[in-house]
């Protein structure tokens, strides 16, 4: 008790002290012109500075107390603020994008130090350029304020500072905008000898080495505002149980300390909420956000009865929040005005209980997984300004009673259970309303057709509602919307004549069924225009398009005549270009090659021809680039090259000729390399191993590349899909096959198709699996797949392709491959589909391929196999002949029976193994010895006549007894000697 009161009898003498020094300034009256050696000073720090010193225009003339930004004593004249605060303006999730008009520096100029009576020193915002906060500063005693946030100063704060003993306010913070550089502390000692201090702001400091932050912190007891938000605290935070000391805090910010890098890392220490918050019973602002918080919210928290936003967001609360007048008798909902749960993982229905907030004006749960419908006592939240349940699992109906929620500025729905039917009851009262989001919901949309909404919305999402078949002619009465999803709702209409009017920034329309020509868009009073009106019936050529068009997708409409010859000039901002599956003709423009700002490029599925401009010098972020299945011929551009940003470039289908240009080995960050059916040759480059490590498909089938397949290939260590079919490649398969990494694990780390650039460009392949080609779109970075067939390889199948776990499909059908199949061929677990057909495989079929689970499709037809099938598992499903036909040898379901127990063998199979060379020389002694014994019976009948004469007198005797004997036999007919002289005569 002694303890408090001493506190407070410190608070109420500082309090009138302050409001001494405060009366007595405002209460002079005379006007006395500056210090000249004051005014000499902040000329010299002028002189110091760069950047945009019309700031400074006003610092003229002799008087310095009438200078912008420097405040003097009336009495005194000497300068006691210096405010060089950079205006920034915060977008409306309160984020500072761009920063203009800094004042630069490389160090502060210490000329400030002639400033002796300087209490305020705000210099936040500007560009001190990675300098060090100077120490010279903390001999500048006087000083109460001190701001110097987001100014690019880097280093350790120096200890100095905590000379400050008078400092009211220190804000040393700083934030993403300035993340290349970043101050840091090696303890905070020095800190605890501010004991005035109210206002603390330490946001994205380094503190991880301050291991004192806590006890520091109990020394400061009249803090009443206190962040430290993104400072690495994640080692430190428990020690926030120990917090106790700060009677008068109400703002309290420890938001985003579990950052190890980009994703948020897990608090070693603290996992729960600490029941000790519960003491700070001044507080109105907690934010805990962005950290690794677990399990519920502790009854204190309750008790707070000044707290008006609780911010718990992006934490991994996972249990039911109890109702708090159960827990405890508290006064919570007698203030609270904001409370964000959003994205944790609070599992539960929807408790009535929220209603009883009277004063919330903000209710954020979204990113759980609450259930169940949503109470009707919600319309009775007279004061909520925003509403946002999206992405839960909320079933039912939306009440009637959010039309008396006149209040509501946002609310947010989308992406849930809910179903039934809306209409303009629920809109009844809502004349605030300015965005609406209820999309990915079962939800209809039903309103008279002259109906006139009491709002004026700016963002609209009604995704994959039912809102068709007719165009929603309300939407006519919205001037202010520059958001609109209307994706996947059931339109098909044409576009009314008012609509293209209406100055959209993003207009979504994809996959409806709306038709007719397509307009011209207005362009909007932003500073970009996205329009995604894709898997329409849109007709008609390219309208003219406003110039700060920045993504275009009309992929799959039926868009015809050419591309805009002037595109490059009407679009030169462009970032998407996507017009896949049209009907759009002739040559590719050359003035496409001035959007060097292009990141995805798609034109495939068009009737494009002509050859490829060579123009791509200068596309520096192009990303993707999809020309496929057209009728482009010519050779491919050596200026792809120049995009050293590509990572899928697709030139398939087309009529190119030539060899790969040398130049695309600067191509370094190439992921999907799809050239496949064109007339290209010459061999597989071997600089692909050197220049494009990061590949995952090199698709080179159906065109004329020869030679051998080269070894470098192995080295592709992501490799998922090698597609080198129906070319002219001989050699054998490079048994280094079996060190693919990308074909062993199959665990789906694939980087394909995902582009941060495009929200809709889809990649896409076709590739010849189970028997008939298959196109990949969405399952395309899961497919693992080798495919050699139709070449002219030769040697064995090496065991080594065994260890690629992973794939999914194996063809090496139509070859001139030999010797036996890999005996452990079953370890590929995965595999679905298997085509080693046309060869000339020997041997049986391994026993091992009775543990392919997932086997499919199997075609090993067209060899010399033999043996019995193996029986199993996914064999026994595979039960048609024809997977097997052309293998004499081979018996077993689904062909006949094996006649025995033993399967029967192919000639020679199995005996003489590992005697080939004795083989072969006893093959040739014996046909030396034939030849000798021959001849030396010719040679002597050459030259002994007598002996000529008897042989010859022998043949004609035994033919005349073959004769005889064949006629008696006729003449005496007998089944059996019939049967024996017919054969005899057929023999003969």
């Amino acid at each position: 008790m002694g303890r408090f009161s001493f506190i407070v009898l410190l608070a109420l003498v500082d309090f009138f002290l302050e409001c001494s020094h405060f009366c007595w300034c405002a209460s002079a009256t005379s006007t006395i012109a500056c210090i000249e050696a004051e005014r000499l000073a902040l000329q010299d720090f002028k002189d110091s500075l760069t950047g945009n010193l019309n700031r400074l225009s006003s610092w003229t003339g002799q008087d310095c107390c009438k200078w912008e930004g420097v405040g003097c004593n009336n009495s005194t004249g000497h300068v006691i603020e210096l405010d060089l605060r950079n205006l920034v303006y915060p977008d409306s999730l309160g984020y500072v994008i761009e920063v203009s008009n800094r004042l630069k520096a490389k160090a502060v100029n210490p000329s400030l130090l002639e400033l002796t009576y300087l209490e305020h020193l705000d210099l936040s915002w500007n560009d001190f350029m990675g300098s060090p906060i100077p120490i010279f500063l903390g001999s500048m005693q006087r000083l109460r304020y001190l701001n110097l946030s987001n100014a690019r100063f880097n280093g350790v704060i120096p200890q100095q500072l905590g000379n400050l003993s008078k400092l009211h306010a220190l804000d040393l913070s700083s934030g993403p905008s300035e993340y290349d550089f970043q101050l840091s502390v090696r303890n905070l000692q020095w800190l605890s000898q501010i004991s005035s201090l109210r206002r603390l702001d330490l946001s994205w400091v380094n503190l991880s080495a301050a291991f004192d932050l806590v006890q520091v912190l109990n020394k400061l007891p009249f803090l009443v505002h206190l962040r430290l938000s993104s400072c690495g605290l994640d080692d430190h935070v428990s020690q926030f149980h120990d917090y106790v000391n700060s009677m008068f805090l109400e703002h309290f910010d420890i938001s985003v300390n579990a950052l190890q890098g980009p994703i948020p890392g897990v608090i070693k220490h603290m996992s729960e909420i600490p029941r000790a918050l519960g003491n700070l019973t001044s507080l109105v602002v907690l934010d805990l956000s962005f950290n690794s918080l677990e399990g519920g919210i502790p009854g204190s928290l309750w008790n707070l009865c000044s707290l008006k936003v609780l911010d718990l967001a992006n934490n991994r609360l996972n249990e039911t929040i109890s109702e708090p007048y159960k827990t405890i008798s508290g006064c919570t909902g007698n203030g609270l005005e904001k409370l964000s749960l959003r994205w944790n993982k609070v599992r539960g229905p929807l408790s009535d209980w929220f209603s009883r907030f009277a004063n919330l004006k903000i209710l954020d749960l979204a990113n759980n997984s609450i259930y169940g419908p949503i109470p009707a006592s919600f319309g009775r939240l007279s004061n909520l300004r925003m509403l946002d349940l999206s992405h839960n699992s909320l079933n039912g109906t939306v009440p009637e009673s959010f039309g008396q929620l006149s209040m509501l500025e946002k609310l947010l729905m989308s992406s849930n259970l809910l179903q039934g039917t809306i209409s303009e009851v629920h809109f009844a009262n809502l004349s605030r309303l300015e965005e609406l989001d209820i999309g990915f919901n079962s939800l209809a949309l039903k309103v008279n057709s002259d109906w006139v909404p009491p709002f004026q919305l700016n963002y609209i999402n009604m995704k994959s509602c039912n809102i068709g078949p007719q165009f929603p002619a309300w939407l006519q009465k919205q001037k202010r919307v520059i958001t609109l999803y209307l994706s996947n709702t059931s339109i098909s209409d044409v576009l009314p004549q008012w609509f293209p009017k209406m100055k959209f920034s993003y207009l979504d329309l994809s996959f409806n069924q709306i038709r007719g020509r397509l307009p011209a868009f207005l362009k909007p009073d932003t500073l970009y225009m996205n329009l995604y009106l894709s898997s329409n019936k849109f007709e008609g050529p390219l309208p003219t398009f406003p110039s700060i068009l920045n993504r275009l997708d009309l992929t799959d409409n039926l868009i015809s005549g050419w591309i805009p010859e002037d595109i490059g000039n009407m679009t030169p901002t462009l970032d998407n270009l996507l017009l896949s599956g049209n009907q759009i003709s002739g040559p590719i423009p050359n003035s496409l090659c001035k959007i060097n700002t292009l990141r995805v490029l798609d034109l495939s599925k068009n009737r494009l021809y002509g050859d490829i401009p060579d123009c791509w010098s200068n596309f520096k972020i192009l990303v993707v680039l999809d020309f496929s299945a057209n009728n482009l011929s010519g050779f491919i551009p050596t200026s792809f090259g120049n995009a050293t940003s590509l990572q899928s470039l697709h030139l398939s289908n087309n009529s190119l000729q030539g060899e790969l240009p040398l130049s695309l080995r600067n191509c370094t960050g190439m992921v999907i390399f799809d050239v496949g059916e064109n007339k290209l040759s010459g061999s597989v480059p071997r600089w692909i191993e050197e220049s494009m490590l990061r590949l995952e498909i090199l698709r080179l089938r159906s065109n004329m590349f020869d030679g051998i397949i080269p070894l470098e290939i192995c080295q592709l260590a992501e490799l998922q899909v090698l597609d080198l079919a129906h070319n002219n490649l001989s050699g054998i398969i490079p048994p280094c096959f079996g060190n693919l990494r990308g074909m062993i694990s199959g665990n789906g780390t694939s980087s394909i198709g995902i582009y941060k650039w495009s929200t809709t460009y889809g990649e896409n392949m076709v590739q010849f699996m189970k028997g008939k080609e298959l196109e990949y779109t969405k399952t395309l970075k899961y497919l693992i797949n080798m495919d050699l067939s139709v070449n002219k390889l030769t040697g064995t199948i090496p065991e080594e392709l065994t260890n690629l776990a992973g794939l999914r499909g194996l063809n090496l059908s139509n070859n001139h491959l030999k010797g036996n199949m890999p005996a452990m061929i079953g370890n590929i677990r995965f595999l679905e589909s298997m085509d080693f057909s046309r060869n000339q495989l020997s041997g049986s079929i391994p026993q091992s391929m009775s543990a392919l689970t997932s086997l499919s499709h199997l075609n090993l037809s067209y060899n010399k196999l033999s043996g019995r099938i193996p029986s199993g598992n996914q064999l026994q499903t595979l039960d048609d002949p024809s997977i097997y036909i052309g293998n004499s040898q081979l018996c077993g379901f689904p062909l006949s029976k094996c006649v025995s127990a033993e399967p029967p063998q192919a000639d020679n199979e199995g005996k003489d193994e590992g005697n080939g060379p004795e083989i072969e020389w006893l093959y040739i002694f014996m046909s030396a010895g034939y030849v000798t014994g021959l001849w030396g019976v010719l040679g002597v009948m050459m030259y002994k006549k007598n002996w000529r004469d008897a042989y010859f007198k022998f043949v004609d005797d035994i033919k005349e007894k073959t004769i005889s004997r064949f006629k008696e036999k006729v003449a005496t007919p007998n089944r059996r000697s019939g049967t024996r002289s017919n054969h005899m005569e057929w023999s003969w």
